[in-house]
């Protein structure tokens, strides 16, 4: 072909291709650069993007759904356990926006012992805890058109054909934010909202790196006490240079598992035959730990042989020290203390729908950024997710239905597992379900 000095001014001849070639002969009259801006866009563009497969954004996997990095599910992906979330269906007779759930303890005391003993009199009853579940309503929306020339534009892209499996991957994505809540601050945001009007509150049990059992803070139904015995607990755990001792580190699992199992009787679920705690580890504390172990993870987790198919297809399987199975949590939430510690205000950031994403990923330093990341250690039941009416889709027409709106709708409620033996308003509540882990935010070189 010559060399092209100008673009041609003669028009194209049928039939048109993808690039807006012809299969005539190309002269310096016909022949069109390859820009957008100087293209025959009415023939050979518009023919072109027919033929191109709308790219879908990725998005950051999820220990809890199955979001994937496109909008097709398939539905292979395991999930946790379904021991450690508890799924509830149905509502409640009389529409009751509430549901007690009622649990009894085991008996306790000594035997009536001795020839001489008299067991009349002396019986023995044991006590129930019970625990308030809540649902409410929420929905997502997008508007299309139907017709018209922003119609015709739009679908040349099949984006249109896109909205539907769009919003099923925000359900999930939301529901994953949810969860993530829940296990840190008792419920999710939509229990917050009007309806049940829930005050969201630190998970009771918390587990700080570098902190004696005895030293972990104090909970507190008064939210703002409970994070100011938390700051107390974070400042003095983030020793070293750039709080590195409050990272993750080797001893951190056998302390863990101790008081997971002895001082918070956290109920175990079963992985593999074994009973076993599920534990979410941040990525950015997973990086810490393949750096300590200088590559040779294998001298440190159980041997590969040893691992069952079940623990293997886990979302995020990383491996099994004793009782405590390490899942990768690559939307783990982070904490930034204001005002470095000097008040108890909190800025909380998880992963939103769509990579809405402001974590605070900043290494931690005590003048200037004290930042916490965020894990947690799973077990039985440790989230609540009651489901009155699941996602459905519905539409509205506007306009002589050439606009219409089309949203997903549902009726659930994602919580913390807590058990109470009186109100709802006092320091009885237990956890035996969950722990918040949190570790200081590291450092992504090596500092010596």
């Amino acid at each position: 072909m010559a060399y092209v000095t100008e673009v041609g001014t003669s028009t194209l001849s049928s039939p048109v291709l993808p690039g807006g070639v012809t299969n005539g002969n190309i002269t310096t009259l016909t022949a069109r650069p390859y820009t957008l801006s100087q293209m025959d866009v009415e023939a050979g563009l518009s023919y072109e993007l027919l033929n191109r497969k709308l790219q879908i954004e990725s998005t950051l996997d999820s220990v809890f759904e199955d979001v994937g990095t496109d909008v097709v599910f398939t539905g292979k992906k395991m999930a946790l356990p379904d021991a450690c979330v508890l799924r509830i269906s149905g509502g409640k007779p009389e529409g009751a926006r509430t549901q007690i759930l009622p649990m009894i303890h085991p008996l306790v005391g000594q035997a009536e012992c001795g020839t001489d003993s008299v067991q009349e009199g002396k019986e023995r009853q044991t006590t129930m805890s019970y625990m308030k579940i809540y649902y409410n309503e929420y929905s997502y929306g997008v508007a299309y058109e139907h017709w018209g020339m922003n119609y015709n534009e739009l679908q040349a892209l099949g984006y249109y054909n896109e909205l539907q499996p769009a919003m099923s991957k925000w359900y999930k994505e939301d529901a994953d934010r949810q969860y993530h809540e829940a296990l840190l601050e008792g419920c999710g945001y939509v229990l917050e909202a009007a309806g049940t009007n829930l005050t969201q509150n630190y998970n009771k049990n918390f587990y700080i790196a570098n902190t004696e059992w005895g030293d972990q803070p104090t909970f507190s139904t008064n939210a703002a006490t409970y994070r100011t015995n938390i700051n107390a607990a974070l400042d003095a755990a983030a020793t070293g240079a750039y709080g590195v001792n409050a990272n993750i580190d080797l001893d951190y699992f056998g302390a863990l598992e101790l008081y997971a199992s002895q001082i918070k009787r956290i109920t175990p679920v079963t992985i593999g035959g074994k009973p076993s705690y599920v534990m979410l580890l941040p990525s950015s504390q997973y990086l810490v730990l393949k750096r300590l172990t200088d590559g040779k993870l294998g001298d440190f987790w159980a041997k590969t042989y040893n691992h069952s198919s079940e623990e293997m297809n886990l979302p995020g399987y990383i491996g099994r020290i004793g009782s405590i199975v390490v899942i990768e949590d690559m939307r783990y939430p982070t904490i930034l203390c204001s005002g470095n510690y000097a008040d108890n205000q909190h800025i909380i950031e998880y992963v939103n729908p769509g990579n809405q994403d402001a974590r605070n990923k900043t290494v931690y330093d005590r003048a200037s950024n004290p930042a916490w990341d965020v894990g947690f250690l799973l077990g039985a039941g440790a989230i609540i997710d009651w489901t009155v009416t699941p996602q459905h889709f519905e539409t509205a027409a506007d306009g002589y239905k050439k606009k219409s709106g089309k949203a997903v709708f549902c009726e659930r409620g994602i919580q913390t597992a807590y058990w109470d033996t009186d109100t709802a308003a006092n320091n009885n509540k237990k956890n035996f379900s969950s722990i918040t882990l949190l570790f200081s935010a590291p450092s992504l070189v090596v500092r010596s």
